[in-house]
């Protein structure tokens, strides 16, 4: 069996197929900083449709509780960006997936860093176009590119400091959203109702109190960085942005050179709090967020996967909010249309189809796992949804706090019975 180092890690791999066979796989590396479930389920979708597998996080990450085990490097807890460079010449990948904004970060790091290099050749064939690294990097830069473009993007204002906030208070319209860039799971992004609130919102992402919710992001996440950025980019941008009244959307994309090669949609119906991510969603079809997403795919030469925030207002005109240049809680699912982005780009790199074909959703409503059933433990809202849940992967499942001890508990029967219902 062929092995995989990583630092002092050694592990096997557990391929079903012969290591004769490895070298023939296209083979991925993915990049987890966060403790996210999805990254999890994304390599079970790659291996299924055909490649080799390999995953750089920390320990104890869902990557690590796969049925079927990948090969697995560590992640540093705090110098995370040596850590991935050593993955990726440990693991020789044909491409890199980053799963969250730290690791697109970290890739851009090490992009500058490597010049024209082989390094930093792989991240453009990931990434895309290094020019558009600064735009994929911040939130100011997005919308302004967007708006040049022509696409409906809510009106924004960059703040210069705390002073200037006085100025710009007396110009906009209420409620407003204070966002500051280069930060991630929530803590650069604050709702303020009114001018009187602007100060404090202020505090809320970019001051003292965004230190503090900084300290809570790190016990949540297991990733002592996140303190450490956050302190590292106390001059980032921030800016206030009209708040668009409607419904989260989201468009999931895989894109190569500037070009989309397949991509879904869904309207986010539930979410896990007010700002959060979705825990359920419908697929939809909405012309205008597929044309903002291939338009600024091909004006920032993209590739790789990449995620599209927008917000659909109650006249269904689409506003685009944020871009993810990385894979999202929605690139691993297959739909009933044909739609799967593993098997799109196993198609893409091999040019072949893949030789097993992903078992596809059943229907358009999906309960995300395992955010719907952490937000409503009492499984509501799972009846009238496909619960995107890992039946097969009990690991997966015991991280999430459904097998275990409760499954003598009610939830324990409830989970069974949603089981039985969803699966008839």
């Amino acid at each position: 069996m062929r092995q995989a180092f990583s630092g002092k890690e050694v592990v096997e791999n557990s391929d079903d197929e012969p290591a004769a066979s490895q070298p023939n796989k296209p083979r991925l590396l993915l990049i987890a900083t966060m403790p996210w479930m999805f990254p999890a389920r994304l390599a079970g979708a790659f291996r299924e449709v055909g490649f080799h597998v390999e995953a750089v996080c920390q320990l104890g990450h869902p990557l690590r509780h796969l049925n079927h085990a990948i090969p697995t490097h560590r992640l540093g807890w705090i110098g995370e960006t040596a850590s991935i460079e050593t993955a990726i010449h440990r693991s020789n990948p044909d491409l890199l997936i980053p799963c969250d904004d730290p690791a697109v970060q970290s890739l851009h790091h090490l992009h500058r860093r490597d010049g024209t290099g082989k390094l930093a050749r792989l991240i453009e064939k990931s990434l895309g176009d290094p020019a558009g690294f600064p735009v994929t990097e911040k939130r100011s830069a997005l919308i302004a590119a967007a708006s040049s473009m022509g696409l409906r993007a809510p009106r924004t204002e960059c703040i210069a400091n705390r002073h200037a906030l006085s100025q710009v208070a007396t110009r906009a319209t209420y409620p407003s959203v204070l966002k500051r860039d280069q930060t991630w799971s929530g803590i650069g992004v604050a709702f303020v109702q009114s001018e009187a609130g602007l100060p404090m919102a202020w505090s809320w992402i970019a001051g003292w109190i965004s230190l503090l919710r900084a300290v809570k992001a790190v016990r949540r996440d297991r990733r002592p960085r996140t303190l450490l950025d956050v302190l590292a980019n106390r001059g980032a941008a921030v800016e206030l942005q009209e708040f668009v009244a409607g419904t989260p959307a989201k468009r999931a994309v895989l894109c190569r050179d500037g070009r989309v090669v397949a991509g879904l949609s869904v309207l986010a119906l539930q979410t896990a709090y007010q700002g959060g991510p979705a825990s359920v969603v419908r697929v939809i079809d909405h012309p205008e967020m597929t044309q903002a997403t291939e338009a600024l795919v091909r004006h920032l030469g993209l590739s790789g996967f990449c995620g599209f925030d927008f917000v659909i207002s109650p006249s269904g005109q689409a506003y685009l909010l944020e871009l993810n240049p990385r894979a999202t809680p929605v690139s691993h699912l297959a739909l009933a249309n044909g739609t799967h982005l593993p098997a799109a780009l196993y198609r893409e790199l091999t040019g072949s189809d893949p030789a097993c074909v992903a078992p596809t959703v059943p229907h358009d409503l999906i309960a995300l796992f395992p955010t719907e059933w952490q937000r409503d433990r009492s499984g509501a809202s799972l009846h009238n949804a496909h619960h995107d849940a890992p039946w097969d992967e009990p690991a997966l499942l015991a991280y999430a706090g459904l097998a275990g001890k409760e499954a003598s508990t009610t939830a324990g029967l409830v989970r069974r019975k949603l089981h039985t219902l969803l699966t008839a």
